[in-house]
């Protein structure tokens, strides 16, 4: 692969049902080090230069298309020519009016998204010529966001809630008639209040807890997997297909613990449990790996605990797989100080890593989690991290 020049990141679109419709691209040049927004032409065309050449569609977005965001310069020179119709949405920034190049990139195939879009006398005229309209949620109560949706039903768009952070807001969007949704409200807790905890989530908690137990051996950590047979198929099918792509083929779970070591095997373990049990979307557990390896990865540019580092990533989405405050879960399950304090305010180094990985998780390439990384490291580090997660998350659903 050749050297990474951006800083990329993917945020994925849903449907009503929860499921990933698509991902929209976000980015930064790692030479000048600044979002190339004043030169937005040259930015958009860089990105989609490495996005189809060094790191390839399939690798960042796999089968679903890729939303990148284009200006007047890329329309008015026809420079999405080049781009497969079928795997792009051209988001059209809200600098754009109403050019003929919008419906003539229509034309040609693409579907067109107007972002961040408010009705004006300057802005209207663009309706008619895009396919999906996209909201900012962020600041608007469930009133407002019905007012909204209200306001552009007689044009027949489908419309895309962005900045979606809370369950409430979703629900809000969902009654209101909005088709897609981008944001964070799948990786948060949702408040449940009065929720008395089910049989099978005591049960699993339980085997997390005592997998996660500084003091298990090699042969406890079989025989607690081996007592779910589900698990331990996903397991030996994760080690065969999805580890560093080896060759050898393991049919012995004991084998997989001792290949992968202690601390994989419990923090996968912990992933298929969750997911066996919960409702919440298939991308917070892409979400989880991408994190964990990230963090991983991180960690070791620095020197540090390679599997402490995956751990405490994965670990972190366990508020939003179960619903309760970190607070509560991260003792529960009988981790060291180090790792509880990584995981419920993010101190420490191990919480300084996870920081940084969140951050770019969220395209916050600007903010302090990131001081002292070098970007070429960075982006390097997350294409590896998204080409081992996408493999990973492929044999865990097998």
């Amino acid at each position: 692969m050749t050297q990474p020049k951006l800083l990329l990141a993917r945020q994925p679109i849903f449907d009503r049902d929860q499921r990933v419709a698509s991902y929209e691209l976000l980015f930064r040049d790692t030479v000048s080090h600044e979002a190339r927004v004043g030169d937005q032409q040259a930015a958009t065309a860089e990105l989609v230069a490495r996005a189809l050449i060094d790191v390839g569609l399939d690798t960042l977005v796999g089968s679903r298309r890729a939303w990148i965001n284009v200006s007047r310069e890329f329309l008015v020179g026809r420079q999405w020519s080049t781009l497969p119709p079928q795997r792009i949405v051209l988001e059209v920034l809200e600098s754009v009016t109403a050019e003929p190049e919008v419906r003539e990139a229509r034309t040609a195939g693409f579907t067109i998204a107007l972002d961040d879009f408010e009705i004006t006398p300057r802005t209207v005229g663009l309706i008619p010529e895009c396919d999906v309209v996209k909201i900012d949620c962020l600041q608007r109560d469930a009133a407002d966001v019905r007012r909204a949706a209200k306001r552009l039903q007689p044009y027949g768009k489908r419309l895309l809630a962005e900045k979606v952070e809370t369950r409430e807001s979703f629900d809000a969007c969902m009654e209101a008639g909005y088709t897609l949704f981008q944001g964070y409200f799948f990786a948060r807790p949702s408040p449940v209040h009065g929720r008395q905890v089910k049989v099978d989530h005591t049960a699993t908690m339980r085997l997390i807890a005592e997998l996660n137990s500084p003091d298990i051996s090699i042969e406890r950590i079989t025989q607690l997997i081996q007592a779910d047979v589900a698990l331990t198929y996903r397991l030996v099918c994760y080690a065969n297909s999805a580890w560093l792509g080896r060759e050898v083929r393991i049919t012995h779970l004991r084998d997989v613990v001792t290949m992968l070591g202690i601390d994989r095997v419990r923090a996968c373990a912990t992933l298929l449990a969750l997911g066996a049990m919960s409702a919440k979307p298939v991308e917070l557990a892409v979400t989880a790996l991408v994190r964990a390896r990230y963090c991983e990865l991180l960690g070791g540019l620095h020197g540090g605990e390679a599997q402490r580092h995956f751990v405490v990533g994965l670990f972190s989405v366990l508020d939003a797989y179960l619903d309760e405050p970190m607070t509560v879960i991260a003792p529960r399950l009988g981790l060291d100080a180090e790792l509880c304090a990584a995981l419920v305010d993010h101190s420490g180094r191990l919480g300084e890593v996870l920081e940084a990985a969140i951050a770019c998780e969220r395209a916050d390439w600007e903010g302090r989690a990131l001081k002292g990384y070098d970007s070429g490291e960075l982006a390097r580090a997350y294409l590896e991290a998204l080409t081992w997660a996408t493999r990973t998350q492929a044999s865990l659903t097998n």
